[in-house]
């Protein structure tokens, strides 16, 4: 089959399935489908996202990594950025530990590649929380948003004979510190991610309305709901996951497992919906759906936070520092045994 044979095949399944998906959508906005995990007994939720006030401290991180012989370098920061509004007004900002912090560096030996990702994404992991604790208690604010989830994800959790075990331990612990911490000081967590591949919310919909299943069931939950919802809406509030008890991960969260609770959001019209985390404390579920919701209506074709938004621009690595940092860690080795570079980095020809 000739490229463009193909290229014209995946669209036309494209566009056939993004028709099913318009059809099944208005169907269902006509039959309003019920189930015991939407928490808010209907399936689509207005949304008055009326003028912001308070404050709202949004972590992000950056990461990039250097592979040597024998070695795995990171290089990463952490930045929170706070925002105050009043009547919608931005009146104050703040950043932890500073608007632009140095790079911080860790390494590890031997890894394998699965495990070369997993202990990338608990060092990264680690920092945004410790970051985010930091500015809690510096900044007190309403709203604490991380960038992502605010639950580890199952594929960071390593087996039991892993070196990366008492790394992982110590996330645990750190989440569960967040946790507490957000709930004594009436604080609201939220996580908020920019891209969701979750499938959950869908297949809460495959149960609710069976006669869709088919096509419900290889969808992305922001695929389907950008044809469900419209501008101004949200879905329900259900938990994130449907069986705590069974997930590896939520199992060490213990208790905090049941609190987690999860919605999506369509702010703007021409962009999808958000998939919003939050855990179940001190704000109603249509408090926090309004406030994000005002906070990422700031164009009409990208929905999100611009608090998370400054915190991402200030987190992110520029290569040239962190090619720095990785220079001045092989100059301070040096000698008889030097950090090489990998193979296929050195070649002297091409």
């Amino acid at each position: 089959m000739a490229l463009d044979d193909s290229l014209l095949k995946v669209a036309r399944s494209w566009l056939e399935n993004q028709s099913k998906l318009t059809t099944i959508a208005s169907n269902m906005r006509n039959s309003l489908p019920k189930s015991h995990e939407f928490l808010e007994g209907e399936l689509i939720q207005k949304m008055n996202p009326t003028r912001v006030s308070g404050s709202f401290c949004a972590i992000d991180g950056g990461i990039a990594c250097e592979e040597f012989h024998g070695l795995d370098v990171a290089a990463f920061r952490s930045v929170s950025a706070c925002f105050t509004y009043e009547n919608s007004k931005l009146v104050k900002t703040a950043y932890f530990p500073s608007s632009h912090p140095p790079l911080e560096i860790s390494a590890h030996s031997a890894l394998g590649q699965f495990e070369k990702m997993r202990f990338l994404s608990l060092v990264r992991l680690e920092s945004e929380l410790e970051c985010a604790l930091n500015s809690l208690n510096k900044f007190s604010p309403d709203f604490l948003i991380l960038d992502g989830s605010i639950a580890p994800l199952i594929d960071d959790k390593p087996p039991s004979d892993s070196e990366l075990v008492s790394l992982y331990d110590n996330l645990i612990s750190i989440y569960k510190n967040l946790y507490s911490s957000c709930e004594q000081k009436n604080c609201s967590l939220l996580g908020i991610t920019k891209d969701s591949r979750g499938r959950r919310f869908s297949d809460i919909l495959c149960v609710a309305d069976s006669s869709s299943s088919s096509v419900l069931s290889a969808c992305h939950d922001t695929v389907f709901l950008d044809h469900l919802l419209q501008k101004g809406e949200r879905t329900t509030a259900f938990r994130y996951s449907g069986s705590p008890h069974k997930n590896p991960v939520f199992k060490d969260l213990g208790e905090y497992s049941q609190k987690i609770l999860t919605f999506y959001l369509k702010p703007v019209e021409h962009d999808r919906p958000l998939r919003v985390e939050f855990l179940s404390n001190h704000h109603s579920f249509s408090q926090i759906a309004d406030s994000i919701s005002a906070l990422s209506a700031i164009n009409p074709s990208y929905a999100y936070p611009a608090v998370l938004i400054e915190a991402d621009l200030r987190a992110a690595l520029e290569p040239n520092e962190v090619e720095s940092q990785i220079q001045t860690l092989v100059s301070k080795v040096g000698g008889k045994n030097p950090i090489l570079k990998l193979r296929r980095n050195s070649r002297p020809f091409r």
